[in-house]
């Protein structure tokens, strides 16, 4: 296989033939059915962008705002778990790439590096927190403050986990995180 990447699925590939089986499984699929999975890839593909055309495109700007900060683009980085499962940076690496394209990066609750290692790695990033409120609400409440202190602009609670779906992949693989990882 080449090393050319021209669109997602070659990203797709590549991911398959580097990582571990039970790693790719985890970032590839869904839960139960992966009804939901579907739902949503086919829902992007229902997006359609039209041209415009004789137009001067000598000065293109794509910058946007979101929640009133300057992106370039808007396209931003959605909250991905454990990501040092699939490169040794991690999530370092994802904040760092944001800050070179100008766009925001969400953090998950589940990430392989830290609230304050992320913010260390790139300063002056459009950086926002992604949160489960956890039972034992002085966790919550700490990760709340952790983010604040460390510069991230914005919270934004999933409500969609008091019951994780069953990931049918990760329990055939026996997925565990790597002793490593925490």
């Amino acid at each position: 296989m080449s090393d050319t990447v021209v669109c997602v699925s070659d990203y797709e590939l590549q991911a398959q033939r580097l990582l571990p089986k039970s790693v790719f499984d985890y970032y590839f699929s869904g839960a139960d059915e992966q009804e939901t999975l579907r739902d949503n890839v086919a829902a992007f593909a229902r997006w359609c962008f039209y041209p415009r055309v004789l137009r001067d495109v000598s000065a293109v700007d794509m910058s946007t705002t979101v929640l009133g900060q300057r992106v370039s683009m808007p396209i931003c980085v959605a909250p991905t778990a454990m990501q040092r499962m699939a490169h040794p940076d991690g999530e370092t690496a994802t904040a760092r790439a944001c800050l070179s394209c100008d766009t925001g990066m969400m953090l998950s609750s589940w990430a392989t590096s830290t609230i304050e290692e992320v913010a260390e790695a790139a300063p002056g990033a459009v950086r926002w927190m992604q949160l489960y409120i956890y039972k034992d609400r002085a966790l919550t409440q700490s990760l709340v403050r952790r983010a604040e202190e460390a510069g991230y602009k914005g919270i934004f609670v999933t409500v969609d986990t008091p019951y994780l779906g069953r990931r049918r992949d990760d329990v055939r693989n026996r997925f565990k995180l790597p002793s490593h990882l925490r």
